[in-house]
């Protein structure tokens, strides 16, 4: 009897629990889904707490459930965002690949608006060692794509970037009908290249090249009509390119710089050739110690702070200070620095080595009356053949000409009426 009344309860406690179990599941079917569910510890050793232990998460749920669902929306949010930016990264870099060796035909499309002229920003590659060149196209204002443009090339200082002087003529000169392209040099700059801020004067003349490479893909350029325009060691670089450059048609410097010659001899010829020999020495010596593991070393173009302008330096020199350091001229990406180990191979070169190969094609040199760097121009000049133009610009210093207004708009004017009687022959485009 007592063994018949123990099963028959034992089955009664299962029966219920049981019961119990299957009304827990439906409800926890019928119940909203939420990121977590809470955990209910059940202790079946004591099944009366479990109504109120029901009833507790019952009251509990509505807030929680709210919180949970805030809580997901937001990280639902937050993957979107992340989602769409990967999206849109994804599809950056495989652009980027695209237009990095686009050919403009569509320029007119995308061009910045502004007084004068438009412009816009252009990738090419530098064939001879595949660098990627970033550069700034300018073209006029009343742009037709169906015509073809004679181009200028614009080639920076040492030390700047296409953001400063050489931009602001390449400005001058796209208001005055022509299509011109002012580029950062390799390993400066926007421009790629490694390691940086190597200032090799072969490289800066292959610059050029490469710049008259990239013109000529463009159908709205007169391949026939490109010319070039330096400025500063740039007119040394774009007048070296020109000795042999015979795609370009005509060359102008303003404030032309002998970097090589500079860096042999000196502003003026003040250095000796034990001078000579020991800078010479210290390059090698930083070669040496570099390959065996020694860091980059880094020489400066102009002063970086005013106290560091000793007190007998030129007023070239005072003057870069003012243009590439302090607001007047200065640009985030004209960081003040070369390699140290360029300066073997900026004094092997030599700027102005056969100014009389430029004929039978058209020169000119534009200096300040008071610039302590026309001699590099005036012997180019007296080098030269016909057709050739040596033009001063009254009490303008070598720096002056980079943005002042009163000696740039006659230089402007200059260059625009040399270009047009010597480059272009579609005059009625030029105004």
């Amino acid at each position: 009897m007592k063994k018949t009344l123990t099963a028959l309860l034992t089955a009664c406690l299962f029966v219920s629990l049981t019961q119990f179990g299957v009304e827990a599941k439906q409800k926890a079917k019928t119940s909203p889904k939420t990121k977590q569910q809470p955990q209910i510890e059940l202790k079946v050793e004591k099944p009366q707490n479990i109504k109120e232990l029901e009833q507790t998460t019952q009251a509990e749920n509505p807030k929680l459930i709210e919180t949970q669902l805030q809580e997901k929306q937001a990280q639902n949010t937050v993957q979107a965002t992340q989602t769409d930016k990967n999206k849109k990264n994804k599809k950056t870099k495989e652009n980027k690949k695209t237009k990095e060796i686009k050919k403009s035909e569509n320029i007119e499309k995308s061009l910045n608006n502004e007084p004068g002229f438009m412009k816009e920003k252009v990738f090419y590659l530098k064939q001879c060692d595949n660098i990627k060149i970033a550069a700034e196209i300018y073209v006029p204002k009343e742009f037709d794509k169906t015509k073809e443009y004679p181009a200028i090339i614009v080639v920076h200082p040492a030390g700047g970037v296409k953001e400063q002087t050489a931009g602001l003529y390449a400005q001058k000169l796209a208001e005055k009908g022509f299509i011109t392209l002012a580029y950062d040099a390799a390993y400066q700059g926007e421009s790629g290249g490694e390691p940086r801020y190597v200032e090799d004067p072969a490289s800066r003349v292959e610059d050029v090249r490469s710049a008259v490479d990239y013109l000529t893909t463009l159908p709205f350029v007169d391949k026939d009509n490109i010319g070039v325009l330096g400025i500063c060691a740039g007119g040394g670089y774009a007048f070296n390119a020109a000795e042999t450059e015979m795609r370009i048609k005509a060359v102008a410097t303003v404030s032309a710089f002998d970097l090589g010659r500079a860096r042999r001899q000196g502003l003026g010829d003040s250095i000796s050739e034990e001078q000579q020999r020991q800078k010479l020495k210290n390059v090698a010596d930083q070669r040496t110690g570099e390959v065996n593991g020694k860091p980059y070393k880094y020489a400066e173009y102009v002063p970086d702070s005013k106290r560091e302008i000793p007190a007998n330096a030129s007023a070239m020199y005072k003057e870069g200070y003012e243009y590439y350091k302090t607001s007047r001229g200065a640009h985030p990406r004209a960081v003040n620095k070369y390699l140290f180990t360029s300066l073997d191979k900026q004094m092997a070169f030599t700027a102005f080595d056969r100014p009389e190969s430029i004929s039978p094609r058209a020169v000119l040199f534009i200096v300040g009356g008071n610039a302590e760097t026309a001699y590099f121009s005036k012997e180019a000049y007296d080098k030269a053949k016909d057709p050739k133009e040596y033009f001063v610009i009254p009490n303008a210093s070598h720096v002056a000409l980079y943005d002042q207004t009163e000696y740039v708009a006659p230089a402007v004017e200059k260059l625009a009426e040399f270009y047009s009687k010597y480059l272009s022959s579609h005059k009625e485009w030029v105004y």
